[in-house]
């Protein structure tokens, strides 16, 4: 089946009334301002994707996603048999930059071949997980009671896993992380995110400490350049070293891989797609090293697509895709469904999701 048109619409949508902005060492998130992505086909199914602009990661915006589909991605992929993956990759991956671009693309691409052969897609790829996914909740840099409330409200929803986001004040990373664990006991996975925002002598007090309260990773606790610094940590530190920010691209994560101070990879749908998140969760695969499924703050289209893309591999351990529950609304018919600490995904063809057009009405810039 031909491709035959593609849409690329901006929208916005809040965070519920009683959430806080997102905040992180470098930066923070007040809002969606992302770009709903629709790929036709000739029989008249459509296929969603979604790019989520994140300047200070990937430089791109709301309005360079919208210029790159139209002058980069569009009239290249008019045209396309959507069975035709490889050809398809290659025009995606032609200009370099456009992360959540081409990642949206990719997957909407995907969704409308899913939806051709008629099956989910996480069956397409792979099928490991059963129709369900373990998800973590992100836990934002807030004031310690504001951080503490708001992880025993998500271990209360039945999550089992925390994200906490620490790379400020060593100390005060270390107080939060000590009233958390009080907080929710020792039955719930914590591991943190320092988002590069520590140097060595901060990360090498505040880990060993953050371990003894059960913590088993950290993200990126480094600048991505300071690679000795990251093997110092794996070789003097009994914890995991999840990589985000330095494996942008399936060639970083074959850097990092080779260096072997890596414990876990994260990928993100949004910035690899579906062709490049395959390639690498196998190269991941080869070194004995698991994956996560990360999270772009994604509302319902992202959330469900990288749910596809994790359920698919037995080689992805979990997912950080909890973090929906922020979103005061959706596109979606159907909002995504939280199980005892798993996503439950849609069992229709393709991504299984429908958008309603009044709440696209509603959001759309």
């Amino acid at each position: 089946m031909k491709i035959t048109k593609i849409e690329a619409i901006p929208f916005v949508i809040p965070f519920r009334s009683d959430v806080e902005p997102s905040r992180w060492s470098s930066g923070g998130l007040e809002k969606a301002d992302h770009v709903l992505i629709r790929v036709y086909g000739e029989d008249g199914l459509v296929g969603y994707g979604e790019a989520m602009p994140r300047p200070g990661f990937y430089g791109e915006s709301q309005r360079s996603i919208m210029v790159a589909i139209e002058e980069f991605y569009r009239q290249p992929l008019l045209g396309m048999d959507v069975l035709e993956a490889e050809k398809i990759s290659q025009i995606l991956d032609r200009y370099p930059g456009n992360h959540t671009a081409r990642g949206a693309l990719d997957v909407a691409i995907h969704d409308l071949k899913a939806r051709f052969l008629r099956v989910p897609l996480y069956k397409l790829l792979g099928g490991w997980h059963d129709g369900r996914l373990p998800a973590a909740a992100n836990v934002s840099l807030k004031t310690i009671e504001t951080s503490v409330a708001e992880s025993v409200k998500f271990v209360e929803m039945g999550l089992k896993t925390l994200k906490v986001k620490v790379g400020g004040d060593p100390k005060k990373d270390v107080e939060l992380i000590r009233a958390i664990r009080k907080a929710v006991g020792y039955d719930t996975d914590i591991y943190v995110d320092a988002n590069q925002g520590w140097d060595r002598r901060n990360a090498l007090w505040a880990l060993p400490r953050m371990v003894d309260e059960g913590v088993f990773m950290v993200e990126e606790p480094l600048p991505v350049s300071d690679i000795e610094g990251k093997l110092l940590i794996a070789k003097t530190i009994p914890i995991l070293i999840l990589m985000d920010e330095g494996v942008m691209t399936v060639q970083d994560v074959v850097r990092e891989l080779k260096l072997g101070a890596v414990g876990r990879i994260s990928v993100k749908t949004p910035r690899t797609g579906i062709m490049n998140s395959q390639r690498i969760v196998k190269a991941a695969e080869m070194f004995h090293i698991p994956c996560i499924i990360g999270t772009q703050a994604e509302t319902g289209v992202g959330t469900i697509a990288s749910a596809h893309n994790g359920a698919a591999y037995k080689n992805v351990v979990n997912s950080e895709l909890a973090n929906y529950l922020k979103w005061s609304d959706d596109l979606l018919t159907e909002k995504p469904k939280f199980e005892k600490g798993f996503l439950i995904l849609p069992e229709g063809p393709g991504l299984g999701i429908e958008i309603d057009p009044e709440k696209l009405e509603k959001y759309k810039v």
